[in-house]
């Protein structure tokens, strides 16, 4: 294995990338730079704890598209082949050929699961062989596809760091009504100035809102009554 590695500025320097927490972004560049030759990583939790940072760090990788992972706790960067160009005299091939034949890859060397292919029946499989889908496979990818997208953490607030999926954030919205937004900024500010993290974002919001709901109705009364008082003067 190398001992050195390359990022994309086309990776590392996107919107996506840099709207992560620092750590998160940290983890990323730790993790490539012990990952394998072709972009595998047995051992994230180590690195993580060597590093300092949080399991959460790595979920939002996930989330994000950044890293792949598998059953097994392996996991592999996404973007492994457009980072890194690796001559063949010096490539030693992955150990980990189970999770490889698992993947495609992109036309510009993004690795992609096989279960998550969908539309991406033209690329490359790693593997050797040619992709085959047929259409009841092809509906089932796009249900699938369309239950993930609910299901999929989307990273909301001030700081980018409350992690909801749709549904989540859908039910805040019917639950807390105008309320829903100035809850997740309380939470994304809370937690980027403490540090501190917690287990499920949509549970903390719900808690904290039935904890200010009668401060928060009140204060919307008295604005709504101001208003009504200067529209009558």
């Amino acid at each position: 294995m190398a001992d050195k590695r390359m990022f994309s500025l086309k990776i590392v320097d996107s919107d996506l990338f840099l709207d992560m927490p620092l750590s998160s972004q940290c983890l990323y560049f730790h993790l490539s730079m012990r990952a394998d030759d072709d972009g595998f990583v047995n051992n994230p939790k180590k690195i993580i704890k060597i590093i300092g940072a949080n399991e959460d760090d790595l979920k939002i990788l996930i989330a994000k598209g950044f890293v792949i992972v598998f059953d097994q706790g392996i996991i592999v960067i996404t973007h492994w082949k457009i980072n890194n160009y690796i001559r063949k005299d010096r490539y030693k091939p992955t150990m980990y050929i189970e999770q490889k034949q698992q993947l495609y890859q992109t036309e510009n060397g993004t690795y992609i699961l096989e279960e998550k292919a969908g539309c991406h029946l033209v690329d490359q499989r790693l593997s050797s062989g040619q992709p085959s889908i047929g259409k009841g496979r092809l509906d089932k990818v796009s249900i699938d596809k369309g239950r993930e997208e609910q299901s999929t953490p989307i990273f909301y607030g001030e700081y980018k760091n409350v992690r909801l999926s749709k549904e989540e954030y859908k039910k805040l919205k019917e639950k807390l009504n105008s309320h829903t937004d100035i809850m997740i900024n309380k939470l994304s500010r809370y937690m980027e100035s403490s540090g501190k993290t917690y287990q499920n974002h949509y549970v903390t919001i719900l808690k904290w809102y039935e904890e200010d709901k009668e401060k928060l109705t009140q204060k919307s009364l008295n604005k709504k009554m101001n208003y009504d008082v200067g529209e009558s003067l």
